[in-house]
């Protein structure tokens, strides 16, 4: 089982945006697993949208918000289980349930063109996947990225997706409630920059700042979000059986240190969990899938105290 399902996973962690959505040969349970937001924010193509437009005064640019040569360095990990109850495409009863599935990466992230509407960014990767009685398999990646100024990936290039895309969509300056100044106490509801394999739709969350701190020297706040995304997903036995398409609501919690100075993220902790109902092309074809993903993003300590600001402008 465990050649199978190292496969399935790294197929859906590298491969490129463009191709995501191919149909189940490509995917299997352990790689639903990796599909929600542990898998998180594979986007799909769309044009740059103007900058929002904000009550009052207008929300100013970050004058140190990111810069040519600036790079961050990231490390990932992950949880995935899942399990299925139901019929096969023979009438047998289903009922399966997969040992967790623990991914460890790194993700380097370069930025490589700036300005006040976008970033260019090139992102290295590698992530190790372990599956309980099997031995560790590892792979590496990398990819091209054009983030805008709202969080929003309009192009990703490469085969490095998945989890490795987690930090960006706070890279860009007016991401987080529009850009404005946080304090402790401050809520908004809106929808993520980009979506994960699977989602129908882009997450629509309500985000609440908890709390202030110092980590490292660096100013950050806490910020506690929930909402839900429709899913669609291709539904496999452990023997790559389709099933069909399993379909319903992806309930998402996190919670996240930001630094709003230099409009990165710091840690997170999140959580997606779904109970999805299948249906195939029999009428005896139908059952459950529920998954549970747990993930935490942490940037590393030298990129806080060493990366966060250029001795000198390196642009030429």
């Amino acid at each position: 089982m465990s050649g199978l399902q190292y496969e399935n996973v790294f197929s859906v962690i590298f491969i490129p945006w463009r191709q995501q959505g191919c149909g189940p040969r490509h995917a299997n349970l352990v790689a639903m697993l990796w599909l929600g937001l542990v898998a998180v924010f594979l986007v799909t193509a769309s044009p740059i949208p103007p900058p929002p437009q904000a009550s009052g005064s207008p929300v100013p640019v970050p004058q140190n918000t990111h810069w040519v040569g600036e790079k961050l360095n990231y490390s990932l990990q992950a949880v995935m289980s899942q399990s299925i109850r139901g019929r096969d495409p023979f009438g047998r009863t289903i009922h399966q349930v997969l040992a967790p599935t623990r991914v460890r990466g790194r993700e380097s992230i370069a930025v490589t063109a700036s300005s006040a509407s976008s970033l260019t960014l090139h992102r290295l990767g590698s992530v190790t996947a372990v599956v309980e009685g099997a031995k560790p398999q590892r792979r590496w990646g990398h990819g091209w990225t054009l983030l805008n100024a709202g969080g929003v990936l309009v192009r990703d290039s490469g085969n490095l997706g998945g989890l490795f895309l987690l930090p960006l969509p706070f890279m860009g300056w007016h991401a987080v409630d529009e850009g404005r100044p946080l304090s402790v106490g401050d809520s908004w509801s809106g929808k993520l920059g980009a979506k994960l394999y699977g989602m129908t739709a882009q997450p629509l969350l309500h985000f609440t700042v908890t709390g202030e701190r110092s980590v490292l020297g660096v100013n950050v706040f806490t910020i506690h979000a929930t909402g839900s995304v429709p899913m669609k997903e291709p539904a496999l036995t452990s023997s790559g059986e389709p099933l069909g398409w399993a379909t319903g609501l992806a309930h998402i919690t996190a919670t996240f240190d930001y630094d709003p100075l230099n409009c990165r993220l710091v840690s997170m902790q999140a959580q997606l969990q779904d109970t999805l109902h299948y249906k195939g092309p029999g009428k005896h074809v139908t059952g459950i899938v529920q998954d549970v993903q747990r993930t935490l993003v942490a940037l590393d300590a030298a990129s806080m105290t060493g990366g966060n600001r250029p001795v000198a402008d390196p642009t030429p």
